[in-house]
């Protein structure tokens, strides 16, 4: 059962126990909006799928994405730690202030179609969409945030664009190179 009371500032707090669970709470501004809640936290404990969301209504974008530079890029190689520390700069100065439950495919699908409006690649979209899609499946799968789904999977991702064509022409002309640099070395097998 849930215990519903008013605060000093005038709001209402919901609290709810159950055995076996954490104690939930939420404060309100109408009376009736804690109710509903409270009915429905309990519904959801009583079928065994409640699953604390407050985490993830105060996490935002940009702490998410920090987070994620700090604990998962650095598994990573270290030019894919770059291209992500790039593509999450776009993603923050977009939607940084929204809270990670708050996103929803809406707001993403806007992100999408107005970066495109403005230039971007279309494979470079959909690279930063994978970042973020990737970031989401970490927060419900190893941070445990209370995230129910992943926004990004219901947005349609753009095509990718064309394969770079090189045509060789008379103006190219093959040069020697006497002392390659070691990552062109590396990139193209010369044996230096």
């Amino acid at each position: 059962m849930a215990t519903i009371t008013r605060t000093a500032g005038g709001r209402w707090k919901a609290m709810f126990r159950k055995q076996g669970w954490p104690t939930a709470v939420k404060t309100f501004r109408i009376k009736r909006d804690a109710q509903d809640w409270a009915r429905t936290t309990e519904d959801e404990m009583v079928r065994g799928v409640y699953i604390p969301r407050a985490r993830a209504e105060r996490l935002s974008l940009t702490a998410a994405i920090q987070r994620y530079l700090n604990e998962i890029s650095p598994t990573k190689s270290k030019g894919t730690i770059l291209r992500e520390k790039d593509r999450s700069a776009h993603l923050t100065k977009a939607m940084g202030a929204y809270a990670l439950a708050a996103l929803t495919p809406d707001i993403i699908a806007r992100y999408r179609d107005d970066r495109l409006a403005a230039g971007a690649a279309n494979n470079t979209v959909r690279l930063e969409l994978a970042l973020l899609s990737h970031l989401y499946t970490i927060a419900m799968r190893e941070w445990r945030i209370g995230v129910l789904y992943n926004p990004v999977a219901a947005v349609r991702k753009p095509r990718m664009g064309q394969k770079l064509k090189r045509v060789f022409s008379s103006r190219f002309s093959i040069v020697k190179i006497e002392h390659p640099p070691k990552a062109f070395a590396t990139l193209y097998g010369i044996i230096g």
